[in-house]
């Protein structure tokens, strides 16, 4: 099953007692409504943490465009198509500043630059993991607006908030990290006996 906006809307109105949809065509008050917070919540979700399906590295465009005189800028480099948010640029460098949320103003010459950031990726290939705590993003969110049922709010914001970190822990598998705690119990063991101790 392909998914579709209309299927994670669907599922959104179902928490709050509405009937399944197949269409959003002559949606009603409360479709439309949800309708609406997919299309605002989505980008905001995507940008504000570092979704691991959501992210993606592309060389920069060094811009025709000149900085103003004065600006201590040098250089212009147009984001990437679909920016949400910068997460960093490579080579790691910190001299630069993001304007109109479409360029970046700089003092690189004409290096190569790439950027790791996130993007909008289609609704197709959102993974189930996040499309189960999406719902629940857009449920809360209607409680307390469109369908005006706050009693349903309370457990909406619970079950999205246990979803959030169930989809989080899920997401991070996708970027290993090394420990920043030694644990010597379980990284070398201590043998003792005539000859002494001696590390295995």
């Amino acid at each position: 099953m392909a998914l579709t906006k209309e299927i994670i809307v669907s599922l959104a109105v179902q928490l709050l007692g509405h009937k399944p949809i197949i269409t959003l065509d002559e949606a009603d008050d409360l479709v439309l409504s949800a309708e609406q917070a997919f299309d605002m919540l989505l980008p905001s979700v995507l940008s504000s943490g570092n979704w691991r399906f959501a992210v993606q590295i592309a060389q920069l465009s060094l811009s025709v465009e000149t900085p103003p005189p004065g600006s201590n800028w040098s250089n212009i480099y147009l984001l990437p198509a679909g920016y949400l948010k910068n997460i960093r640029v490579i080579p790691q460098n910190y001299d630069y500043e993001i304007y109109e949320n479409n360029k970046i103003y700089c003092n690189w010459g004409n290096s190569q630059m790439l950027m790791e950031y996130a993007f909008m990726p289609s609704i197709s290939q959102l993974p189930m993991h996040f499309v189960n705590y999406f719902i629940y993003e857009i449920g809360a969110f209607l409680a307390l607006c469109g369908a005006q049922k706050p009693e349903f709010y309370t457990v909406l914001e619970s079950r999205r908030q246990t979803a959030l970190a169930m989809a989080a822990a899920t997401d991070a598998s996708n970027r290993p990290n090394f420990s920043q705690v030694v644990f010597p119990v379980l990284a070398q063991r201590q043998i003792g006996g005539i000859i002494g101790n001696a590390n295995t």
